[in-house]
């Protein structure tokens, strides 16, 4: 099986009992009777084909984001050193998400003051040099032979629709290609890689993210084609629970409206002191933050299994800590002084001498220097 998939990273603790929503109060009825009527197709299908509800909790609201159908016996697996989802009795495996993004302007202002705030840079790639110039070598030198290559247009057209529900802050255009992998190692065991390539572009900002989700799965040869067949079908027949959406709709609209306020107050801050990379946090007023929230509210299956690996590490962030509390907490980009308020937003700065205590621009708010850990 690929190795990349296997990096001991923390998986989500879900409740992981059949499901059976009885949504209330969403705003689309028509999409609340139809998820209804598909769910409960869908128990009816599941009791023929032997499947069962896999619930996917959002970490951050405490509900389901949906349920996925898996067969009955893919049994789910809590902490492992593999960063297993699912394993069979059979030896299927099935891997939890990984989600790689950048961001990209032809205007070099917009890339640096992006990349201060914790986000990657990088030119942007097709799916094709994706697979040929990051997946395979590495899959290649770990004895793995590329043996299948097609696409899979209905998951790109589940995640177009799972992306036109969600709450946008700014206008964009963003695009979805998915392309399947299927590789056998020394030992003749098969697996399957799925890319979920997005591109999103800011026409009225510029700019634009672009990235891929991976989905892994694998099998002895014999039960490849089966698992297959299953794997695929549990990703493309996702079903999207309304009470999650409203929920997080709901709570970008509100952040959406805060952000209008404090971007005015981090502009002036910055005008104030000539320091283009100090930030604000935890406001999503810049277009990549906004980006950066939806595409991560589409990979909530596995944000929260990895959060350390990918904060300190792929995106650049820093973990400061309370000097009153102990408490730790991440921030964005890698700054030698941060301050927190009693909101939790908070200021970096390289500029040892800066104190937002002192700063007009900052509304006269009350702000506490926390201890940088490194």
């Amino acid at each position: 099986m690929l190795l990349f998939f296997s990096c001991g990273d923390k998986q989500n603790k879900n409740d992981f009992a059949n499901v059976d929503f009885e949504p209330e109060s969403f705003f689309d009825d028509e999409m609340v009777n139809n998820y209804k009527t598909v769910n409960k197709a869908n128990k009816l299908t599941n009791t023929q084909n032997a499947l069962k509800d896999y619930k996917v909790m959002s970490k951050q609201f405490g509900i389901p984001v949906g349920v996925m159908p898996i067969p009955r016996d893919w049994k789910v697996k809590q902490k492992n050193k593999e960063g297993l989802l699912f394993e069979s009795d059979n030896g299927v495996k099935v891997y939890a998400e990984r989600f790689i993004s950048y961001f990209y302007s032809n205007n070099q202002q917009l890339n640096y003051l992006t990349q201060q705030s914790g986000r990657p840079i990088a030119p942007v790639k097709n799916i094709n040099r994706i697979i040929s110039e990051d997946i395979l070598p590495y899959a290649e030198s770990q004895g793995e032979q590329l043996i299948n290559q097609y696409p899979l247009p209905q998951l790109a057209r589940f995640d177009k629709r799972f992306d036109s529900y969600l709450f946008k802050g700014f206008p964009e255009n963003k695009q979805y290609e998915c392309m399947a992998t299927e590789w056998v190692d020394k030992n003749g065991e098969k697996s399957i890689v799925i890319i979920r390539y997005f591109t999103n572009q800011y026409p009225t900002t510029g700019g634009m993210d672009w990235g891929y989700t991976l989905n892994a799965m694998g099998a002895p040869a014999q039960e490849f084609e089966t698992a297959k067949k299953a794997f695929i079908n549990s990703l493309v027949n996702f079903q999207i629970n309304p009470q999650w959406l409203q929920t997080n709709n709901n709570y970008y609209l509100q952040k959406t409206r805060q952000s209008n306020t404090q971007h005015q107050q981090r502009m002036a801050a910055i005008r104030a002191q000539g320091e283009a990379s100090r930030n604000i946090g935890n406001t999503y007023s810049s277009i990549t933050d906004s980006s950066f929230e939806s595409w991560k509210r589409i990979n909530a299956m596995n944000n929260a299994g990895h959060s350390k690996t990918i904060n300190n590490g792929v995106w650049e962030r820093t973990t400061v800590t309370n000097p009153n509390t102990s408490q730790q907490y991440y921030v964005e980009g890698q700054n030698n002084h941060y301050w927190m308020n009693k909101n939790n937003e908070y200021i970096g700065t390289n500029n040892a001498l800066y104190n937002p205590n002192i700063d007009n621009s900052i509304n006269n708010q009350q702000w506490t220097q926390y201890d940088v850990e490194n």
